[in-house]
């Protein structure tokens, strides 16, 4: 009797530690894997934005044929998260075609910062990958079926807005008063000054409202099934990071400014996110980002302008 009880403990024993090597080799898969696509991306947007070339515009074209072939991968397979992954995998197609459509206009010349004033530029860039993303991810959205409240678009926790509307206002008074004091704003004159803070406002709103989106709303949401909430949050904000990085590069075409804006991309991404998953919303993320970009974007444009 004893032998007998020993015997049916030891396979129960052994499935319950077979089960937990799987959990643990799975999450180790799924990690893996979620680090090479957000890598590929990565390294492809800096080598693609640091040049405008005919190469480049071909890079990014095999970026966007890549991922919808690994779409169409992992959709075949019988991987038992082939859906979340084909799901984030669609979250990168968008991001790579809107690398795609701005080399493209910039092998163009259609968008040339050579012919084009600070101002002009600034909007322009938002202008560009403000509705173009909106347009990407609302196809992205309509593929996939999602609802607004899967990308976080809800009012969510309402009490919190206020607090992020204050934040919005200091930073706006910050960033307006570093520029006219510290950065070259008084000498350079109200008449260059106001087109420029004109120019960072409209990019402030289009881009905060398209990368909230991006990261926070369809990232953040995708990553989460397969890396858990904390993990995740940590995986769009490097993400994020680095997208970060590159624009400010796109915008002030200074590379001294990439390493520190990667850091304070993936500081503010990752908080962001935490907001974003606290109130279950993305409006509080999306003031608190337009107000990052005034206090940080408006005293380095005119000082550059300056």
């Amino acid at each position: 009797m004893s032998g007998d009880k020993k015997g049916t403990r030891k396979p129960a024993g052994s499935k319950g530690k077979i089960n937990r090597d799987t959990a643990r080799t799975g999450l180790s898969s799924g990690l893996i894997i979620t680090i090479l696509i957000a890598g590929l991306y990565s390294v492809f947007l800096v080598d693609t934005r640091l040049d405008t070339s005919l190469l480049t515009l071909m890079l990014s074209a095999f970026l966007v044929a890549a991922f919808l072939v690994f779409v169409f991968t992992v959709r075949s397979g019988n991987h038992r998260l082939k859906q979340q992954f084909s799901s984030l995998l669609y979250v990168f197609v968008g991001l790579s075609l809107l690398t795609l459509l701005w080399e493209l206009l910039a092998y163009l010349k259609i968008v040339d910062v050579t012919t084009m004033s600070p101002a002009i530029w600034i909007a322009t860039v938002g202008l560009v990958n403000g509705i173009a993303s909106i347009i990407i991810i609302a196809a992205i959205a309509a593929l996939e079926k999602l609802k607004a409240k899967d990308l976080y678009l809800t009012a969510g926790d309402a009490k919190v807005i206020p607090f992020a509307a204050v934040a919005f206002g200091l930073c706006a008074i910050l960033g307006a008063g570093s520029t006219y004091y510290l950065f070259g704003g008084a000498a350079l004159g109200m008449d260059k000054l106001a087109p420029i803070a004109l120019a960072v406002l409209v990019f402030a709103a289009l881009a905060s409202v398209a990368e909230e989106l991006w990261f926070r709303g369809l990232m953040l949401s995708k990553i989460i099934p397969i890396l858990g909430e904390s993990r995740g949050n940590i995986y769009q904000a490097l993400v994020f990071g680095v997208f970060e990085a590159v624009m400010f590069y796109t915008l002030t075409g200074e590379l001294s400014f990439m390493p520190a804006m990667f850091i304070i991309g993936a500081m503010t991404g990752y908080y962001w996110g935490r907001a974003t998953l606290r109130s279950k919303s993305l409006i509080s993320p999306m003031v608190l980002h337009a107000g990052f970009y005034l206090l940080i974007l408006l005293p380095i444009m005119t000082g550059l302008a300056a």
